[in-house]
């Protein structure tokens, strides 16, 4: 019988005894349990194309899983933008449709959350773009390239409430739009434009072909009499009007600005007294008076895709304007890319900080590094470009070197079975041939956050199994619910931890994953 592809709840389902995590795929409907909280795989036993109609269709390969000779596949399902929304597999199977029931959908920009739903979608947004700041910070930090680590150590564990957070695109406009809204709103741009009104005699400074036409219809020889009891005529009036194109772009801009600093604030809520999370919020209230303003001169909001008139496109007050509004546009579908590919930015985000705890490891020496590019956008999920090892140090006193592979083309069969991008590699240097000890580390997205119980002893005793290929132990990362951390430990040979996207949480979590591995280290050498 032909193996059909799955679904996996975690990536180690192939290596598992009981197969409690895999889901066969069939044409239909697949209906993912209600309390499953992490990511989605789907394996293939026969590489075959499937295809997924999600926005931004395509799978992320899990690298290192496919094997010579055996054509089989692994890769990481896009979240769907809407709480519910089906997710249709395409394949020699015929379509089956994936169903999360306890999604969520991505929160727009300029919504208020109020059900708990939302909030929670909010939540799991926000800790997104922190996770895409810390990645992004990746961009500054590759100007030095000899320090690149050190500089991420730096800004990842020793940021402090007082240091500003990272600069950003609602930051620089603040500086570079305040006055040029103040200017706007005290002198909106305005147009007069004809209308016709009932006006008293004494009033009328011009009639056109249409109120003359009215006049001649009305009973009457005189003017007088044809104005009847009221003395009043049809007449042409010039009102100024403010509501134009590029007015209400400057409106729809300053809603769009106010949405994107109060989510800039509550993304840097620790460091609301810095100097930069001041200007943002000076500059919030700036843009929702402008906008109350505009709405109370009867000026409409425009949406996005409108083509630029003349004055948008010439005056430089609306053409700067103009382009921050398509910034904050182009970001905010940047954003949706996020929200699908989460899971794989936050596995990226893992290796990144694996390689800083080992850095903070005493005596850890930096010997080669992989040359990091930032990519200008993502490829499914992916911001950082990289060769391998990710890492290489070395630590003197236990004479051992250490390296952080991340997304290697070439497992063993064993290793591959685990189903995991994310290896810690150690061995001593008296003996670079024979003594090899691997690490699995699994980067698990979350929705909720928080280690599920009994996962680490699940993984703890999955290990076991793979003694013989050099496996010694593993790590679970997840997400942490809030900037506390929590670790759960099994056995020794296996950890669990919850790790923020910042401040105390992040720092605390890169050095319990540093004392781990050492620990790891000396137990294997002392053996």
């Amino acid at each position: 019988m032909r193996a059909v592809p799955e679904v996996w709840l975690r990536p180690w389902a192939l290596a598992e005894a009981t197969g409690k995590h895999r889901l066969r795929i069939r044409p239909g409907e697949l209906i993912i349990p209600d309390d499953h909280r992490s990511s989605l795989w789907l394996f293939d036993p026969n590489s075959e194309h499937i295809t997924t109609s999600t926005r931004l269709a395509g799978l992320a390969p899990v690298a290192g899983f496919g094997l010579t000779g055996r054509p089989r596949s692994l890769h990481l399902l896009p979240m769907a933008l809407r709480r519910n929304a089906p997710t249709t597999l395409v394949g020699p199977i015929g379509e089956t449709q994936i169903i999360w029931l306890n999604g969520y959908s991505r929160p727009p920009t300029t919504l208020e959350p109020k059900t708990p739903a939302e909030v929670a979608a909010r939540h799991l947004l926000l800790r997104a773009e922190s996770v895409w700041d810390r990645l992004r910070e990746v961009e500054n930090a590759i100007a030095d390239p000899a320090n690149l680590w050190q500089e991420l150590r730096r800004r990842w564990t020793e940021d402090t409430d007082e240091a500003d957070p990272r600069m950003d695109v609602i930051v620089r406009q603040a500086l570079e739009l305040s006055r040029t809204l103040d200017e706007l709103d005290r002198s909106p741009r305005r147009v007069l434009r004809r209308t016709h009104e009932m006006l008293p005699l004494a009033r009328v400074q011009e009639m056109d072909r249409r109120a003359m036409n009215w006049l001649v219809r009305q009973p009457g020889e005189t003017l007088a009499e044809r104005a009847g009891d009221a003395q009043r005529v049809l007449a042409v009036v010039r009102r100024e009007n403010f509501d134009t194109l590029e007015n209400r772009v400057v409106r729809a801009y300053s809603e769009l600005a106010g949405f994107v600093a109060r989510d800039y604030l509550e993304r840097n809520a620790r460091k609301r007294a810095t100097g930069r999370a001041l200007r943002v919020k000076d500059y919030g209230k700036r843009v929702k008076r402008l906008s109350r303003d505009f709405t109370q001169l009867n000026i409409r909001s425009t949406e996005p895709g409108v083509t630029p008139n003349f004055v948008l496109q010439q005056n430089p007050s609306y053409h700067a304007v103009w382009e921050a509004w398509q910034e904050l546009l182009d970001q905010d579908k940047q954003i949706d890319d996020l929200w699908i590919w989460q899971a794989a930015s936050w596995e990226e985000f893992c290796a990144l900080a694996l390689n800083v705890a080992i850095g903070t490891i005493s005596g850890a020496k930096l010997i080669a590094s992989a040359p990091l590019i930032f990519r200008e956008e993502q490829q499914q999920g992916s911001w950082i470009s990289h060769d391998n090892p990710l890492g290489v140090f070395h630590l003197p006193d236990h004479k051992v070197v250490v390296e952080v592979q991340f997304r290697v083309a070439e497992r063993t069969s064993a290793q591959a079975d685990l189903g995991t991008q994310l290896w810690v590699r150690f061995g001593h240097t008296d003996d670079p041939a024979g003594f090899h000890k691997y690490l699995p580390v699994w980067c698990l997205w979350d929705a909720a956050g928080g280690l599920p119980r009994g996962e680490v002893t699940e993984v703890a005793t999955l290990i076991q199994r793979y003694r013989s290929a050099g496996v010694v132990g593993s790590l679970v990362i997840r997400p942490a619910p809030h900037e506390t951390l929590e670790v759960v430990e099994a056995e020794g040979s296996a950890l669990a931890v919850s790790m923020a996207s910042e401040g105390p949480g992040l720092r605390d979590a890169i050095n319990t994953i540093a004392q781990f591995i050492i620990s790891m280290v000396e137990r294997e050498v002392s053996r």
